[in-house]
């Protein structure tokens, strides 16, 4: 019996899987092209959350890849949403076809079509969906057109340029166009479910926690549904896979409304404090901005006013926080937090970046680095006056270090994503010493956030969440120590944009 063949899909978030524990959890077009092919095609969902067509080829889905291709089988590809972000790491330019070394058509040919090419298969190229736009203007960086220039148009630049030059046919599913264009139309009907809102994905039942980049199941079935009637119209070998009927999703939206909502969610019983202070002292930075201390979660016998174990001070634009003085106390770990923080509250959309120095004063009773311990910047979901508790609490990204049995050196930031730690960023490559200083920066992006440590590319791979499942109306932005680091924390510069 022949093989089947497989229909390889890769690109970034707004095309993987995930296991959100949202309200509406967050689901790529890639999950939805199983519900317009037909049994005769395999369909292998490798996109990664996070990566541009430069970073994901360090992935070890990119490996899963190139050893799983043969003649025979498709791919479709869908990046451009991290490709426009600055930095070593992720950023392609727009600008330059794909002979030019840097650019994005470059990136897209040489690591995904030439040798899906050289192996036989079948191409389709796919232009970023566009983030959804309230005001409905619907310009700029809504459908990736950069300072550096028009990514959708370098990908429809692309396969005219392999088309000419090379002979080579590959099919563009122009996603940026008609998501744009079916956002336009469905967001001034009437029908309230065809809405974008509803085909988005949500960290809580409240309208304002909807994630403008990343589709629900609802809207990750109706863009698989554009692309699907893109390949029919086309009419190239990969049609003869699609489904003899198969029906548009937004004729039945209170249907895919209702299956993309999850049904174990439970809202968060939370309230934001109403005193952001009750006991440490609050530090007043060169800026009149007042950072207020607290020390939450998982502590030692819940006792987070203990001086012996805590501490926080200021003066001539430095702050000081300790953690673990008298012993090892608080923690960072996969199933809880305790933090000591010095923190001030912004509203949840406004946008901002956080820079400062720290300088790692001394590992306490541990000696050196410790399991469990961190220290940094951070920016977080929740924040709790001097309460204890073990139950885990909410996420956040760190432009910071953590230490643990995988990363002993220390990694370089973390998150904790969905309740799930995770470490983008990679190990250090040396664990800091007492005395040693580094800068750090954590701010706002376009779809998440944005961490830095001194020496090190900056991270935005799998940050690009929202911070609003538990408290919808702010965020909390600071510096912290867990378990056992003194820390100094110098140069404090927070910009709002």
């Amino acid at each position: 019996m022949p093989k089947k063949p497989t229909l390889f899909v890769i690109g970034d978030s707004t095309v993987s899987a995930f296991s959100d524990n949202y309200y509406m959890p967050r689901t790529g077009w890639g999950e939805g092209l199983k519900y317009f092919f037909d049994e005769n095609i395999r369909i292998e969902n490798l996109a990664v959350s996070g990566t541009s067509s430069k970073s994901f080829r360090s992935h070890k889905n990119y490996e899963t890849f190139l050893n799983g291709i043969s003649e025979g089988d498709y791919l479709i590809i869908g990046f451009g949403h991290n490709d426009e972000k600055r930095g070593e790491v992720t950023f392609t330019d727009p600008v330059g076809d794909f002979r030019k070394e840097g650019s994005f058509s470059h990136s897209l040919f040489e690591g995904y079509i030439k040798p899906a090419s050289d192996k036989g298969l079948g191409i389709v190229l796919v232009t970023p969906i566009v983030r959804r736009d309230e005001t409905h203007s619907y310009i700029g960086e809504k459908v990736h057109v950069t300072n550096d220039g028009d990514y959708a148009e370098a990908i429809r630049r692309l396969s005219k340029d392999l088309e000419r030059e090379l002979s080579l046919s590959v099919l563009v599913c122009d996603l940026t166009r008609e998501t744009r264009g079916l956002s336009l139309k469905v967001d001034t009907d009437d029908e309230k479910e065809n809405n974008t809102l509803f085909m988005h994905a949500r960290t809580g039942k409240r309208e304002i926690s909807c994630d403008d980049t990343h589709t629900n199941l609802f809207g990750a079935v109706v863009n698989a549904y554009l692309i699907a009637e893109d390949i029919k119209k086309a009419g190239i070998p990969l049609s003869l896979f699609l489904k003899k009927e198969y029906d548009d999703p937004l004729s039945k939206s209170a249907y895919w409304v209702k299956r993309s909502v999850n049904l174990d969610y439970r809202e968060p019983v939370y309230e934001s404090p109403k005193e952001l202070s009750d006991f440490w002292p609050p530090f007043l930075d060169q800026n009149k901005n007042r950072w207020y201390a607290t020390v939450f979660g998982d502590i030692n016998d819940g006792d987070c006013r203990n001086t012996k174990s805590f501490s926080f001070s200021g003066g001539d634009g430095k702050i000081h926080i300790g953690s673990g003085l008298d012993r090892i106390n608080g923690k960072v770990t996969e199933k809880s937090d305790g933090i000591a923080m010095y923190f001030l509250r912004l509203p949840a959309d406004q946008a901002f970046c956080l820079k400062a120095k720290v300088r790692l004063d001394s590992y306490n009773t541990a000696k050196g680095p410790a399991d469990s311990a961190a220290f940094g910047l951070m920016v977080r979901d929740d924040i709790y006056i001097n309460e204890a508790s073990g139950e885990l609490l909410g996420d956040y990204v760190s432009a910071g270090i953590i230490f643990n049995p995988s990363h002993p050196k220390g990694a370089n930031t973390f998150a904790r994503r969905s309740g799930r730690l995770v470490f983008e960023g990679g190990e250090l490559r040396k664990a800091p010493h007492e005395g040693d200083e580094l800068s750090f920066c954590i701010e706002s992006t376009t779809d998440g956030y944005r961490a830095a440590i001194e020496g090190y590319s900056p991270v935005s791979t799998g940050y690009d969440l929202k911070l609003t499942a538990i408290d919808p109306d702010f965020i909390y932005i600071g510096f912290f120590a867990a378990r056992s680091v003194s820390i100094t924390v110098s140069d404090i510069i927070l910009e709002r944009t």
